[in-house]
């Protein structure tokens, strides 16, 4: 049976494997972005201390390298060619097809801001899982929402691999963290939104039957335990997805997306 890994869409054909490289005396100051759309959005969104972009040699060039060099090439930011196999090292094997990027740390936002935005308000309960949490800020950056909160503690962050599994969405959204998050949803219901919580309780709403003033503070659960106590204290209603198949759960991606899309449908229709 042929083990070998599968060739990245958009990857230089290649010839035998040479000895490998190292990347000894390569040091990374902040984060080290990769993957191509992650690179190219983290470049649009203009967030972040951009300083180099590394594109691996031979790599065959699509609209999106092509794009995100010249995008990098507009904001001063020094573009190096780079053997792949420095790039596998210093991605620690990530999927980086061919792009790389040294940023400085992903910038959060203060709470403060995130209320005063127009939209929902996306809560992490303790999500740990990075490709989760990737996923999601997907769909909450596709649906507009006003921002995210999470706790610092026991709580997933906005780390590379993030960024990777969001296809850079998260670049372009407002990441708040906070150091207690029970205040924290003290003081988002003090702004006239609800706060309402997804949990699989049997004694929780039927989301598509049950009347939710928009917009609301959503808040999500950790992935297995759900939410805490102290955050499901402090919501005034508790929704479920109605499951009819087989299955008796979805993960906290695409639940949280389904939501986030019918919090967007009843904002739409209230307008």
């Amino acid at each position: 049976m042929d083990h070998r890994r599968p060739q990245d869409d958009g990857d230089e054909v290649r010839g035998p494997r040479p000895a490998r490289q190292r990347s000894v005396g390569m040091q990374i100051r902040g984060d080290l972005l990769y993957g191509r759309n992650a690179v190219r959005e983290s470049l649009r969104a203009g967030k972040r201390d951009h300083r180099r972009l590394f594109i691996a040699e031979g790599v065959r060039e699509d609209e999106r390298i092509n794009e995100t060099v010249e995008l990098a090439k507009s904001m001063d930011v020094l573009v190096e060619r780079v053997p792949r196999m420095l790039l596998d090292d210093l991605t620690k094997g990530g999927n980086h097809q061919g792009v790389a990027m040294e940023a400085g740390e992903f910038p959060y936002t203060e709470l403060e801001d995130i209320i005063a935005a127009e939209g929902t308000i996306l809560i992490m309960d303790h999500l740990n899982d990075p490709q989760n949490f990737g996923t999601l800020m997907r769909a909450a950056d596709a649906a507009g929402i006003a921002g995210i909160v999470l706790p610092q503690d026991r709580s997933v962050s906005v780390s590379p691999a993030v960024v990777n599994s969001s296809s850079g969405a998260v670049e372009h959204l407002r990441v708040a963290m906070t150091p207690n998050l029970a205040r924290a949803l003290d003081k988002i219901e003090e702004s006239g939104r609800w706060i309402v919580g997804l949990d699989e309780d049997e004694t929780a709403s039927d989301i598509f039957t049950t009347t939710v003033p928009t917009p609301v503070a959503l808040v999500l659960g950790a992935e297995g335990s759900g939410l805490s106590p102290i955050v499901r204290k402090r919501c005034q209603v508790i929704l479920r997805l109605p499951m009819r198949g087989h299955v008796d759960s979805l993960n906290a991606a695409t639940a949280g997306s389904i939501v986030l899309y019918d919090l967007l449908r009843r904002e739409l229709t209230e307008d």
